[in-house]
């Protein structure tokens, strides 16, 4: 039986009773969204059409799924595209507008927002569109940075790719091909279902995946390109790429391999879909956000001390949970030819409830901080005492509300507004 991928991830769970009521209400909470939708025409073609024009963050195509909503203006051939958590709504990356519209379609959606009483964040936005918004509309935080591809000139060498090269020898080694031209069909997603779970079952998070990270790599598959990574015709791994139009590029949206796999698989996927991306003419390529991450320029002002403090604490104490610097130096290892800022925009003028910073950080971070971290404790000390349990779960909680909090207030600040040349 096929398993549509989307519905994975509880499967995960193992079987506990708590995820399994957890499951049960996300699932009768979707029915009754949906049943409020049904009056509601489907935004998808339009944002799909929008997309293909104005697309230029990486995250937009993987945005426009289940849940989420447009919001347009009459005056404006564009959208922005979001989720509502509580009295937030948190918008997906950049507006789907052209780049001279951006800034204008966003304040109006503040502007309405507030009049709904509710509290507008973009995340995670580009440089391009940070510049481009003013600082006495929204509010400015670095949260990571994203390595790109200069497909063109892209040809790694010396010490720098020393990984590189050794992980793409082990896999051609190990009789890994690449399969380009991928049959989508039954077959194929049964073998991806399988590569999934197995895949999730292994990860150190140990979590549920949401919204902008969400594992379903067949969502829009008519717009995307896939890679697949087969030994004696086995499956061992897939890369599902996501395109970027207005950067004529792609967005190496999903890298998934078996636990077992052999090593270097993921890194032959992500060189040869780097390799014949360029064969077809691609301009540019990214590996996607890197949460945390502080490469890239910093040549936008932010309200950043506050928040500064809270991501490194983040990174230094939350690692063992979710491995922050084990993505980035997976993402860095294929020498990008530049990193990319990224940033959450915060509304100003408008009293945000602190969980606009959770809604942040479960955007960036699958299921949540608090979430994961609780899960992963669980399940890492079943059979120890309550107590110790419970105070492990407070541990980790305070820190992952901590930053959430933090960037809350970073987002919050109504002290001096910082000139931008």
């Amino acid at each position: 039986m096929f398993i549509p991928i989307r519905e994975l991830w509880w499967l995960a769970a193992g079987g506990s009773a708590s995820y399994t009521a957890r499951y049960m209400k996300a699932r009768i909470g979707s029915a009754i969204a949906e049943r409020r939708r049904s009056q509601i025409p489907d935004p998808t073609g339009e944002l799909l059409r929008l997309q293909m024009l104005h697309g230029y963050n990486a995250h937009s195509l993987v945005s426009i799924a289940p849940g989420a909503s447009l919001w347009s203006s009459p005056e404006i051939d564009g959208a922005i595209i979001y989720g509502e958590f509580g009295r937030v709504w948190l918008a997906a990356g950049d507006p789907l507008a052209p780049p001279e519209d951006m800034a204008e379609l966003a304040r109006q959606f503040a502007a309405f927002a507030k009049r709904k009483s509710r509290a507008v964040a973009f995340v995670p936005t580009s440089a391009r569109f940070a510049r481009s918004i003013s600082p006495r509309d929204f509010s400015v935080v670095k949260v990571g940075a994203a390595p790109y591809f200069d497909l063109q000139t892209w040809n790694p060498r010396g010490d720098c790719a020393k990984k590189l090269r050794a992980g793409v020898n082990q896999a051609r080694r190990s009789g890994i091909e690449i399969e380009t031209s991928v049959d989508l069909n039954e077959v194929f997603r049964q073998e991806t279902a399988d590569l999934c779970l197995s895949w999730l079952e292994s990860r150190r998070a140990a979590t549920t995946f949401g919204w902008l990270v969400a594992l379903d790599p067949f969502i829009h598959s008519e717009y995307k390109k896939y890679f697949a990574a087969r030994v004696n015709g086995k499956l061992m791994g897939i890369l599902a790429a996501s395109p970027i139009p207005a950067r004529k590029g792609w967005y190496l949206e999903d890298v998934i391999s078996e636990p077992d796999a052999p090593q270097g698989t993921a890194t032959l996927l992500v060189v040869e879909a780097l390799k014949r991306l360029k064969e077809d003419g691609a301009a540019i390529a990214t590996l996607g956000t890197a949460p945390l991450a502080t490469d890239g320029p910093d040549d936008i002002p932010t309200e950043h001390r506050v928040v500064a403090r809270a991501l490194d604490m983040a990174s230094r104490r939350l690692g063992a949970w979710y491995n922050f610097e084990g993505l980035r130096r997976f993402k860095g290892k294929f020498v990008p030819s530049w990193w990319e800022s990224e940033y959450a925009l915060g509304q100003r003028g408008v009293a945000m409830p602190p969980r606009i910073g959770h809604a942040i950080v479960r955007a960036l971070v699958p299921g949540g901080l608090t979430q994961l971290l609780t899960r992963q404790a669980i399940r890492a000390m079943r059979g120890d005492s309550a107590s110790v349990k419970a105070g492990l779960v407070k541990k980790v909680g305070t820190a992952s509300s901590y930053l959430a909090e933090n960037v809350t207030k970073s987002l919050t600040s109504s002290s001096k507004v910082p000139s931008r040349n």
